[in-house]
Formats: C-alpha cells, structure tokens, sequence
C-alpha cells in the first residue's frame, strides 16, 4: 500500500487531467494546475511522470544539464527534440569499425553533455527502469526489490528510500528526495532540467485544425513553454523546468557529512561505574565531552568507563541474524554502526566503555538503555586482560574451544583412503555457527536456539559416506543406521564401548533435544537453569568431540 504522500500526488495527477471535462467554459483547458508537479511534495519531487490508459495527461522526463549552459538551454526551450535512451552505451558500427559510445557522445564532451539519471527498458506490459550507475554510485545507492526503489543503507542498518519508483495502473513516477537531487547536483554542477508535455483532449479525435501557437514563461519558476490550441478541442503545453539546488551546499557537502538526511548527533544517559573517581554516576549523559581519555588532566570520568546491562539486551542480535553480526566480543549492524567491544562478568552483566556506546545510533542507544542497570561486580577477567593489560586471555571462549576441537577433527584421515568424517556445514566454520550464542537468560526461546545452533555446528558436519565405509569395515550391515548411529557402531566395533556414553550419547542427546524442541513444534525444555544446562552441555559436547578426534585417529579399519 501507497504513503499517503504519494498517493496524495497520484490522486492530484488524475485530477488535474481530468479537470476540463464536463466543462463548457474553454478557459478550462487552458488551466494552468497542471504545474503543481513541479512543487516540493514534503521534501520529495517527481522526476518522471507519466500517464497511461487515456490520450493525453503527463509525460515528463529529466536530464541533468550543464549549469555553465543554462542560458543556451533557455535560448532553446520551448523546443527540444530527443528520444529517451534505453541504455548508457551502446555498441556502434562504421562498416568493419566497431566501438562502445556513450549516449552523451564522446568521453571528451562528458561535462557539457545533458546526462539521463535514468533509462527505460520494457518488461512485458510494464516498463523496467534502471538507474544510471553514474547517479547511484555517486550518492551510495542501490535497487531494493522490496520496495522498488533506490535506497541508502542507514546507521541503523534499514533502507532508507532515496528513489522511489511507482508503477501505479494510471501513472508511472519516478520520484526523488529534494536534498538527495541537490547534493547530486552540487556534485556534477548540474542543473536539473524536466522537459514535459501536458495535453487535455477534449474529444478522442480532435481535427487539429485552427492551431494557435504563444510562449509562455512562469514567474513564480523557471519554466518555459509552448502552447498549442487546436480550437476548443486540444490544448498541448510543451517546454522544460529547470530545477536548481535548494538545500545550502554546505548543509550537504560539508566535511563529516555523509548522509544528505543525518540528523545532529544525540546521547542518552546511563547509569555509568566511574571508576576513576570511585563513584557510580547515574542518568550520566555519555556524550564524548563528558568524559576525558587517560592523557587528560581532568575530574571528568575517563571514557572508558563501563556501563553494565541485563543479559537481555543481547536477545535482539541474536534473533535477527540477517541484519546483526553477533560474536563473542563485538556486534555489527548490516551496512550500519558496530560496537567495537562488550564482554559478559561472572554476574552474567554485559558490559562495554562509555565510548563504544556513545558511538552507536540514538535510537541503539535507547535500546541498550531499557538494559542499563547498576554494576553487581566488576568487568570480566577477559575483559581486563584484553582492554586494560593489552594481554591475550589466559583462558579460551568455550566457543573457542569447540571450534578447535571441530578443526582438529575435521583435519583427521581415517585409513589408506584418508576418509574425513566431519567437514563444517556450508564449508566454513562462520557458516556452521551462524546464530550459536551463549545463552544468558532463562528464556526457553534462546535455549531452544542455542540447541538448534549447537546441533547444526556439531552433529550436521558428521559425513554419512565415509562413516557408512568405516562401519562397513567392522561388519555392519545396516544401511538404516544415521551418521550418529554410525559412530555408535564404530565405537562398539574398533573396542571403545566405554566411550560411548560420552561421546555417542552426548551426541544423541542433542539430536534428540533438537527433535523434541522448537525445530519441531515441541517446547520441552530441562528443568533447572537453563544457563547452566546451555553451559554443561556445550562442555560435554567439547569433550565428546575431543574423545573422538581421539577414537578415529587411533582406530584401524578392517580389510
């Protein structure tokens, strides 16, 4: 469904083109309310219009001029004459000649060229446009097919609409944000120029005849055109607007500004452990110039100060992986902000500095905000090392961990055909793990996920063919058996039973937690914290792969 500004504008369009019929007063079809497509509609103008399904109606299209020429294109309007291009360039022949030609000409004349923003190719009973990447890359942009329009990725990670293009049943517009054209022509030291054509029919078949011919030219706008009036039948307006920046440059081109739509920068304010001055400071905005770094003679609290956080601030990057980048140390934002660091204490707290968080988006920092709360001990032990001692940590992640002990068995050959019987899922480790968290609160919801996500790390990288040949070399004969059946079987078979319950029934358990669990429309969760059952497990999964790494390095397959 349409905004209400656009639909607003649609309505407006059909309206005006409409207006003179049913009305014997021929002043009529000399209306001029035709214009208000030119208007700023709240900071977005049309670029292209036009009508269909009746004679008649709209039809504009934009080039981006010169602005050195302005006075010869003025010279020229009302007339003008070309045919709108369907791509930037083209393949031209001259006999056995062939090269590749702009469709402004020749590379030389680039700067006193009219330049298409845009070119139209026909796709089934629509028409298809593509931008011209000379205007999308300069200002960031991209096609978004959820929408269909040109957008900027935002700090937040969200598409901002710069373009929009509107296939409506009666119109076709092409519109764009008044301070993204001005930066463009800024830029280019263009001006924007929108030929167009506005025809009232008054019958379907006028005669043509009896047609007057004036100039027109707007004082309230750069406009020029040519009226035609075929006796009380036709009327043609036909000419070009020229569209020149608005919004000051320095508003859009200024040093520091990246986003012609950026807003001032805003803080909130947080409970923050001043430990420089042994205090907790409370509803402490965390803007920079409240706080001083190390070299700094000040009483102002040193901005690496910590801030500390429920363990559920966490949960919203961990449910929506596609825009969020969450790992043991750091979160990222799709095309957007990123926090450099943040770790969780002994008081399962999520803790990072005063300057990390100052650096996100308001509107980020008002979601860690609905977290903040009062330091119940001091940052992590990892923490410390890392940040303050500029150490590596004397202790591995169980992350960490897990992902070694999967490497080392990945890299195992078992016997003269060198079998590997684990490989990570989609080839990569970063791909096995996507959405594999700690889990940090008793919400059944991330305990679920974090079986789901261990499951597909471990027990999906399993390989049933090589399994199912090492199994076939101790006498199995069940070709039913699964890749966690398998490794049950290799255990009982090559003499390593009492290993079983450590390794194969880890294993099970988590296939069978996965199972009975949400993947599966099931909610049934352990009793007992769920922290603690997330945290034994994953030691016990760690452990079972270790065992095995060990049993396959060791076993040899019968002939």
């Amino acid at each position: 469904m349409l905004e209400a500004i656009f639909q607003n504008i649609i309505d407006s369009i059909i309206r005006v083109q409409n207006s003179h019929k049913g009305s014997s007063d021929e002043k009529a079809m000399l209306s001029c309310d035709w214009e208000f497509i030119f208007r700023d509609f709240q900071g977005w103008l049309v670029l292209h219009c036009s009508t269909v399904k009746q004679l008649g109606g709209y039809w504009i299209y934009p080039m981006l001029h010169p602005e050195t020429d302005v006075d010869s294109l003025k010279k020229q309007l009302p007339n003008f004459s070309f045919w709108p291009p369907a791509t930037a360039y083209s393949h031209v022949m001259n006999n056995e000649d062939h090269w590749i030609e702009p469709y402004w000409g020749t590379c030389g004349n680039f700067t006193d060229s009219e330049i298409p923003l845009f070119f139209g190719y026909p796709k089934g009973k629509e028409s298809y446009y593509e931008f011209n990447q000379l205007i999308t890359h300069v200002l960031d942009l991209h096609k978004s097919a959820n929408n269909n329009s040109y957008c900027r990725i935002d700090d937040q990670g969200d598409e901002i609409e710069k373009i929009k293009v509107i296939n409506h049943s009666e119109v076709n517009l092409i519109l764009i944000r008044r301070k993204t054209l001005d930066k463009l022509l800024y830029l280019g030291k263009w001006v924007l120029v929108r030929y167009c054509n506005f025809s009232p029919y008054k019958i379907e078949h006028p005669a043509f005849k009896n047609c007057l011919h004036s100039q027109f030219e707007s004082e309230s706008y750069d406009a020029k055109y040519e009226i035609r009036k075929c006796d009380d039948e036709y009327i043609e307006f036909r000419g070009g607007q020229i569209e020149r920046p608005y919004t000051p440059r320095e508003d859009l081109l200024s040093w520091g500004v990246d986003d012609e739509e950026a807003i001032e920068k805003e803080y909130a304010e947080f409970i923050v452990w001043d430990w420089k001055n042994k205090t907790v400071l409370k509803r402490y905005s965390i803007n920079p110039a409240n706080f001083a770094d190390y070299f700094t003679q000040s009483d102002l609290p040193f901005e690496i100060s910590p801030i500390f956080f429920k363990a559920e601030v966490l949960d919203k990057y961990k449910n929506n992986p596609d825009k969020y980048v969450l790992s043991e140390r750091d979160i990222s934002c799709r095309g957007g902000w990123h926090l450099q660091t943040y770790d969780i204490n002994e008081h399962n707290q999520v803790h990072t500095y005063a300057v990390y968080l100052a650096r996100l988006p308001y509107k980020e920092q008002l979601h860690w905000l609905q977290y903040n709360e009062e330091p119940k001990g001091g940052i992590s032990k990892r923490a410390f090392q890392t940040d303050f001692e500029a150490k590596w940590p004397n202790e591995k992640s169980k992350f960490e961990q897990l992902k070694e002990s999967l490497e080392a068995l990945a890299t195992l050959r078992v016997g003269k055909e060198k079998h590997v019987v684990w490989s990570p899922k989609a080839g990569s480790w970063a791909a096995a793990s996507k959405g594999l968290h700690y889990v940090n609160s008793e919400n059944p919801n991330q305990w679920h996920d974090f079986i789901i996500a261990l499951n597909n790390t471990v027990n999906e990288g399993f390989q049933i063919k090589p399994l199912k040949i090492i199994a076939s070399s101790f006498g199995n004969t069940n070709e039913e058996l699964g890749t966690i059946g398998l490794i049950k079987f290799i255990l009982a078979a090559s003499g390593n039973e009492d290993k079983i319950p450590t390794t194969h029934g880890v294993l099970w358990d988590l296939q069978k937690r996965r199972s009975e669990g949400k993947a599966h429309g099931s909610w049934n969760t352990p009793k007992g914290s769920l922290i603690n059952d997330s945290n034994e497990r994953l030691l016990d999964v760690i452990n079972a792969v270790e065992r095995l790494t060990e049993v396959f390095s060791s076993i040899r397959m019968q002939t």
